[in-house]
C-alpha cells in the first residue's frame, strides 16, 4: 500500500511539474538527454572533447517541434558558442525552417483571436510584429509575472511597443 501512496504521489508531483500549467516551454532536460544529435541544430566539442548539444528543435523521431524552434529562435543571443562561426550557421538553419514552417501555415489558420495567457508560441508568432524573440518574451513575461489582467499589459513585455500594441489588439484576448 505505501509503494502504490509513493508512486501516487511521485505521479502526481511529476505531472505537476512537466504540465507547467499548459504554457509552451522549452524541452524538459530529461527530454533533452534522451534525444539524438540529430535534433539538434548545432553540436559542438569544447576544448576538452566534451559535446556541447545547441537548440534542440527537433523531437526523437525527428520532427521539427514549432514550439521548440520559435524558442530556439526566440533565444539564439544569449547562447555561448565553442565556435562563435556557428552562431550564424544556427540562425541560418533555424531560420530557414521557420520560413518553411511559416510558409506552409496557411493565413485563414489564424482564426478568432489568441489569448495572450495560454497561446503556444506558434500561436503568438502569427500574430502582426510578433516574431520569436517576442514570443519568448510574452511566454517568460507571463510565466515570472503570472497572468495578463487586460490586454493593455503586453505593453510591460519588452518590445512590445505602441505601434507593436496597435497592430495586435484586436486580435488578442486574456479571457480565462
Amino acid at each position: 500500500m505505501k509503494t502504490i501512496i509513493t508512486f501516487c504521489v511521485f505521479s502526481l508531483v511529476l505531472a505537476f511539474v512537466c504540465a507547467d500549467f499548459g504554457y509552451p516551454q522549452p524541452f524538459s532536460d530529461a527530454v533533452i538527454r534522451s534525444l539524438p544529435d540529430s535534433s539538434f541544430v548545432i553540436v559542438e566539442r569544447d576544448k576538452n572533447g566534451r559535446q556541447v548539444q545547441h537548440f534542440p528543435y527537433k523531437d526523437a523521431m525527428g520532427r521539427i517541434d514549432p514550439d521548440q524552434l520559435i524558442y530556439c529562435l526566440g533565444t539564439l543571443a544569449g547562447e555561448t558558442w565553442v565556435d562563435p562561426k556557428n552562431e550564424e550557421i544556427a540562425r541560418k538553419h533555424l531560420e530557414e525552417c521557420y520560413n518553411r514552417l511559416k510558409y506552409r501555415r496557411s493565413e485563414d489558420e489564424f482564426q478568432g483571436s489568441v489569448n495572450i495567457n495560454t497561446a503556444h508560441l506558434k500561436e503568438l508568432v502569427c500574430l502582426p510584429g510578433v516574431g520569436p524573440v517576442s514570443a519568448v518574451r510574452i511566454y517568460r513575461f507571463r510565466k515570472v509575472k503570472g497572468p495578463f489582467k487586460s490586454i493593455k499589459d503586453i505593453g510591460k513585455v519588452q518590445g512590445i511597443g505602441a505601434s507593436t500594441y496597435a497592430g495586435i489588439k484586436h486580435y488578442i484576448n486574456v479571457d480565462n
